[in-house]
């Protein structure tokens, strides 16, 4: 929970309002990410981009391809 605080409080420096959030539920991370996007009314969600093997992500999925078509709302991915 520490770094998630850090992390809002150096947006909070930049001019951004920002508020942490720990979920302790499993599960897909990119269903979670639009679940909670969509909880909070945010209109974008920004995050960094990994990729895996085409065959791993087959296999496993991914949450960068989950977030590159998201439903509703913008996303900005930074690799």
């Amino acid at each position: 929970m520490s770094r998630v605080n850090d992390v809002a409080t150096w947006l909070s420096h930049h001019g951004v309002l920002a508020t942490e959030q720990v979920h302790s539920e499993c599960g897909h991370a990119g269903a979670q990410l639009e679940r909670i996007a969509s909880d909070v009314g945010a209109g974008l969600i920004v995050a960094g981009a990994y990729g895996h093997s085409r065959f791993r992500e087959w296999i496993l999925g991914g949450v960068t391809k989950r977030l590159v078509n998201p439903l509703g709302r913008g996303s900005l991915l930074s690799r």
